[in-house]
Formats: structure tokens, sequence, C-alpha cells
């Protein structure tokens, strides 16, 4: 009986720091005291330096984050970003009977204020931030607080954060899940990122997770984002999704556009989608727009595509635009 008693004793020891063990250092950390409880990790350079800002007559009125307001909004400005950029994210989670309930992410020159006093982690383990964000994520689907957290991910300056955003990608999650991760995938993971993207945008069953995802690719700067996305207008089976491709290749100011939108317009079998192409032309920069249209009305195009070439022209005001309309309506029979 001894024997089994100890045996029993040993095991049960064993349990117990099986189980303490399996918490990492940091969720433990975190999870000590109830309130806001941060640390420093290190931030991706596509970060920029993320902050909330107020806005008053078109300028930047103030910066700085409230982690208790009402609202939770940030992003960057690069006309009031530092002139040196910190390269540290600062992770604020708030703790509320012994669990996570929000999270925020910031770069650490972001002043933040507190009703109450913030309690700091020295040394953060990035990996275990990582780790410590996916779980809390897995955990809570479809959780208000999940755009923050799946930010937080792609601020963090650690390889695992790619992976953890592509898992918020699988189907099985909601679709706004997905899109949210494949939008930050797009804009901060570099080319690994917009692979995953691509490939969603290429090969996903749902026709409008692939149109987000051409929005997400588009915000990529580590590939040519305009190619891959101008293959996509050329070859999806979806009207919606060559129409959206169209649309983004516009949006990217690639010189490029203005030639491959009129070319989809000459090979294109649906109206609808050369509607939604004529109507990208219209959303080309500066004068683009203008003469791209104009070649429309010149050119040998069915009569639906100088229709819409017409109203577009016509809502740009433009001198171009008005110069076009007087030598049309004063040309001689």
């Amino acid at each position: 009986m001894k024997r089994q008693l100890v045996a029993a004793i040993l095991v049960g020891a064993f349990c117990s720091v099986s189980l303490f063990a399996a918490e990492p250092a940091l969720q433990a950390q975190v999870k000590r005291a109830d309130g806001w409880v941060a640390y420093h990790v290190p931030m991706i350079a596509e970060a920029g330096e993320p902050c909330c800002f107020s806005w008053r007559a078109g300028s930047v009125s103030n910066t700085g984050c409230d982690l208790d307001g009402r609202q939770w909004n940030f992003g960057t400005n690069d006309k009031h970003q530092p002139t040196e950029k910190t390269g540290t994210l600062a992770m604020y989670l708030h703790v509320a009977r012994g669990n996570i309930d929000r999270v925020r992410a910031v770069a650490a020159s972001c002043p933040v204020k507190a009703q109450s006093e913030i309690r700091w982690i020295e040394n953060a383990d990035a990996l275990q931030s990582v780790q410590l964000l996916s779980g809390w994520l897995a955990a809570n689907d479809a959780h208000k607080e999940d755009d923050n957290a799946l930010a937080a991910l792609a601020y963090h300056d650690e390889s695992s954060a790619t992976p953890a955003l592509a898992a918020r990608a699988e189907p099985g999650h909601p679709r706004d899940a997905r899109e949210q991760a494949l939008f930050w995938l797009g804009q901060t993971r570099g080319v690994d990122g917009a692979a995953i993207v691509e490939r969603y945008a290429t090969t996903d069953g749902d026709p409008e997770l692939r149109a987000e995802a051409i929005f997400a690719l588009s915000e990529s700067h580590a590939v040519d984002a305009y190619a891959r996305i101008h293959a996509i207008a050329l070859n999806d089976h979806s009207e919606h999704v060559r129409s959206q491709a169209l649309f983004w290749m516009a949006q990217m100011e690639d010189d490029r556009a203005a030639r491959d939108i009129t070319a989809a317009i000459d090979t294109e079998q649906s109206e609808d989608v050369r509607e939604e192409a004529v109507f990208a032309l219209s959303q080309l920069k500066d004068a683009q727009a203008d003469e791209a249209l104009i070649a429309l009305m010149r050119g040998n195009y069915p009569r639906d595509v100088k229709k819409q070439a017409l109203f577009w022209l016509g809502q740009s005001g433009s001198a171009r635009a008005m110069q076009y309309f007087d030598e049309a309506l004063t040309k001689s029979p």
C-alpha cells in the first residue's frame, strides 16, 4: 500500500508539473492579475508606426490612444510619424477574471493612457506572444476583438505570425475573419503573405472571398501584385471576381492599368464585366481616366461600352472632358 501511495503521489506531482509547464511563461505572467498588462516585442517594418489619431479640418489634432475608450481606431499617418521609427510593438492586453478580454497593439512611440495603472512585463518572448494571440483567437472565434488581435499578430516581427494568420484564413472560420486575416497577410507579411493571399484569390471556392482576397493582394508591395491581379481578371470564371480584379487594377496607380483594362474590354464577353471595366477606367488617376474614356468613345467598341464611357466622362467635369464634348458637338456631319 505504501508503495502504491508513493507512486500515486509521484504521478500527481508529475501531472501538476506538466500542466504548469504547458502554460508558457508569458501567458502565465499576463493572467497573473486582472487589469491592463503590457509588454514590448519587435515590430515588423511594414507596420509603420501604428497609433490613434484625432482629426480636425483635415489635419491631425491629437495623437495617442485611450485603452478604455469606447471606440478603438488606430492607423498610420506618414505625415505625422516620428523621424525615427522605433521598430518596437507595444502589446496591451486586458485581463478580467483571469482571462484576456481585450487586445490592443500600437507602436511603442504611441502615447497611451488608461483608467488604471498598466502592469508591464519585461523581456517578453515574441514567439510566446504569437502563441498567446493564436490560442486566444482559436478559443474566441467570431469574437468582437478578433480584428485587433489579427492586427497585433500581423505587426509581430516573428516568422511564426505568418502561419498563425494563415490558419485564420482557412475554411471553417467566419468569412469576415478569413477576409481580415487575408488583408493583414497581404499588407504586412511580405512575399510569403502575398503567396498565401494569391492562393486564396485564385483557388477558393467562394467567389466573394476570392474578390476580397484580390483587394488584400493589391495591398502587397513585396511582389508584382498588379501582374497577379491582371491574370485573375483574364482567367477567373466568375464575372464578379473579374470585375473586382479590374477595379483594383485601376486603384493601384500602375502605368499598365489603362492599357490592360482597355484590352480586357476588347476581349470580355460579359456586358456586366465590360460595364465594370469602363467604370474602372474612370477611376484612374490624373488625366489618365479622361484619355482612356475618350479613347473608348473614338474606338470601335460596342454601343454599351460607349454609353458607359460617355456617362463617366460626363461625371468627370474636367477641362479635358469638356473639350472633347465641345469637339464632338461642333464636329461637321
